[in-house]
């Protein structure tokens, strides 16, 4: 476990260097991050590279005993690029081209870029894939960020068409599978097939595409397969030269949702994963469960530990800043990527830019380049880190309870929104917070993986089940673990299109009940009551009927007032409706009761506890998230790990404070 930093020495004087390694030697970083957004330096005309001001990089810095992640900088194409290929730009929804000017203005699909992407890639996995000190490897950055996944391009048309023709083989399969009779849509050949642009029926305020719903899910299957085939090609190449792992840096789930990636594919083609961790900058700040919420997910897209590859250290932004990190934080916040799985902490950045489009985006030093309290902060971290990683291995937390995650349900909830207020992965964090308010770990998996670790499993609107899918539930419960489905589930094919089946379809004999009418809540909301306590749903409503389930759980309002809102059939629950906090939060508390699953120790408000294990020793994180002082009263002794000082009865955690306690 260490702490590391994201740095851009070409920003900088060479003799600002020896300054800055230095103070990152004293603070304990241990590892720098470069080269993200140096095309032009490696390139600077077409065919003619540069690798002089690299070489420099990596090896004073390597000598002093810093290791590096090297980039592949296929973020930026440069503008002499751009001019002579102008059809690498990508084109949006509106077929409006995105020029150059920022960043991430390529098409994935762009041939052109592609091979020049391949022959730079080549060429600095060649010189560095050897060395030494390059210890790693960064593909691109940020994939898919700043809604860069999906392309509408005329090259993304031919690549679409290929990509159909592949799956569907004839045009009449395709014709039959869209159902392209509606709205008079049949297409005679695979070329006349469109990329689903926007058209007349296009609003972007209120969510609707209007486009055929199995073109919109294969488009978006094809763009995250593009991104993932880009991907595989750079660590591919990579690969040849050098034996090093190769990442890529993930964004949270929250922005994901705009990314239009499959994380749990494209994590198959890397060695591990790393994802940007921001919690208070100028597009808002994410609550706790959120930020535990993200790192659950990192670890899971791979089931081993991940690294936070850009974790914020100082105030943020880009035309606006966010606040600046309260005393304490920075040290909070990398102890609870720790926690939950990472085993290197890098942060963004080391000293904030006096040019450019980030000049706001604050790192551990400001614009003077001074030592101030973030670096104090920082530095007391990384000696802590040290001492850790001296008495116990990488940590990771192990859970009992998982959350089902699919992305081809997140597109289809994206392009269907069922009701005002939808929004998938805002659900499956409502399903989670409960888990980590009582201090329980939780997992994601996809369902058609082993669950057999798990002794509780939530599959939150789950939309498409596979047969696969369906088999693995099914053998899940029949071993006598408990599963629960919700609402809006098992109701579309893989296709994007409705059952013609009674909801649940695939699911009713595994659940025991029938969908026989549903309310979206729009603008009402509905009460209900059962082993919950009361409470009240405000998406949706699936008006069931048991055939072999018991009722736990009735709607005590609206016209089917007194029909079940919650049904249990051997260790399957069928959650009829969306709940509030607190009857979520009973409900969850209930299914632990059930499955066997203890409540974690330590519960208080704004207190997260992780508990961990390296695989020989266990570990407790206690993290204060509260701006005052908490006084926790301990139900055993242990010995504080980074004071070696033994705890018995209290332990006392300062605002924003950390204990680390042994057995």
């Amino acid at each position: 476990m260490r702490i590391g930093v994201d740095y851009y020495p070409e920003h900088w004087d060479r003799e600002r260097w020896e300054q800055d390694v230095k103070l990152m030697l004293e603070a304990g970083i241990k590892v720098i991050r470069v080269g993200e957004f140096a095309w032009s330096l490696y390139e600077p005309r077409e065919d003619v590279y540069e690798f002089a001001w690299m070489d420099e990089i990596v090896d004073f810095f390597g000598k002093k005993g810093i290791k590096l992640i090297l980039c592949t900088p296929s973020a930026t194409p440069p503008k002499w690029m751009i001019d002579k290929y102008p059809d690498i730009l990508a084109e949006d929804i509106h077929g409006n081209t995105k020029l150059f000017g920022t960043r991430k203005h390529y098409c994935f699909n762009s041939e052109i870029y592609r091979e020049k992407v391949r022959k730079l890639v080549g060429l600095i996995a060649e010189r560095y894939g050897k060395n030494p000190y390059v210890e790693g490897w960064q593909i691109d950055n940020e994939l898919g960020h700043g809604n860069t996944a999906r392309c509408y391009c005329e090259e993304c048309h031919h690549k679409f068409i290929d990509w159909l023709e592949e799956k569907y083989k004839t045009i009449e399969c395709l014709n039959k599978t869209y159902g392209t009779v509606f709205w008079s849509q049949i297409y005679n050949s695979f070329n006349e097939v469109i990329v689903p642009k926007a058209g007349t029926c296009y609003d972007f305020d209120s969510g609707t595409q209007g486009q055929n719903p199995s073109l919109l899910i294969d488009y978006y299957r094809f763009c995250s397969d593009s991104i993932i085939s880009f991907t595989k090609e750079s660590t591919e190449l990579i690969k040849k030269y050098s034996d090093k792992p190769c990442t890529s840096n993930l964004l949270d789930a929250a922005v994901n949702s705009g990314t239009g990636i499959d994380y749990f594919k494209l994590s198959e083609e890397l060695d591990f994963v790393t994802w940007d961790n921001y919690i208070e900058f100028q597009w808002g700040k994410a609550k706790m469960e959120t930020v535990s919420r993200d790192h659950a997910l990192l670890r899971s897209y791979k089931k081993k530990p991940f690294w936070v590859m850009e974790q914020q250290s100082g105030p943020c932004g880009w035309s606006k800043m966010g606040p600046s990190p309260d005393p304490g934080k920075l040290r909070l916040w990398t102890y609870e990527a720790v926690a939950n799985g990472a085993d290197t902490v890098v942060y963004f950045r080391w000293r904030a830019c006096t040019f450019g489009a980030e000049q706001n985006w604050h790192g551990i030093l400001g614009h003077d380049g001074k030592v101030n309290r973030r670096y104090d902060e920082v530095k007391q971290t990384g000696e802590e880190m040290e001492r850790l990683s001296q008495k116990v291995g990488t940590l990771m937390p192990k859970a009992r309870v998982a959350i089902i995650k699919s992305f081809d349900t997140e597109w289809c909830h994206t392009i269907f929104q069922n009701v005002e207020g939808f929004q998938y992965d805002n659900l499956l964090l409502a399903f989670y917070k409960p888990f980590y308010d009582m201090n329980i770990s939780v997992d994601f998996v996809q369902a058609e993986e082993d669950l057999s670790m798990y002794s509780l499993v939530l599959a939150p609107a789950l939309a498409y089940v596979s047969d696969e899918a369906k088999n693995n539930l099914e053998s899940y419960a029949a071993k006598g673990g408990t599963l629960v489905i919700t609402f809006r589930s098992a109701f579309k094919n893989e296709y994007n299109r409705m059952l013609p089946e009674t909801i649940p379809g695939p699911l009713a004999e595994l659940t025991g009940v029938e969908v026989k009418d549903y309310d979206p809540q729009f603008d009402k909301s509905t009460s209900v009551a059962g082993i919950f306590g009361s409470g009240t749903a405000k998406l949706w409503c699936d008006i069931v009927t048991p055939k072999d389930a018991e009722v736990l759980g009735l709607y005590t309002g609206s016209y089917f007032k007194g029909a079940p809102c919650l049904t249990r059939k051997g260790s399957v629950y069928y959650l009829a409706c969306d709940l509030d906090e607190k009857a979520q939060g009973n409900f969850a508390k209930y299914l632990c009761r059930q499955a066997g699953i203890e409540v974690g120790l330590y519960v208080q408000e704004g207190i997260e506890v992780v508990d961990t294990t390296d695989g020989e020793k266990q570990v407790k994180f206690l993290l204060n998230h509260n701006n005052y002082d908490t006084v926790i009263a301990l139900t055993q002794e242990y010995t504080d790990l980074l004071t070696d000082q033994k705890v018995v009865n209290t332990v006392k955690l300062e605002a924003y404070g950390v204990a680390i306690l042994g057995d």
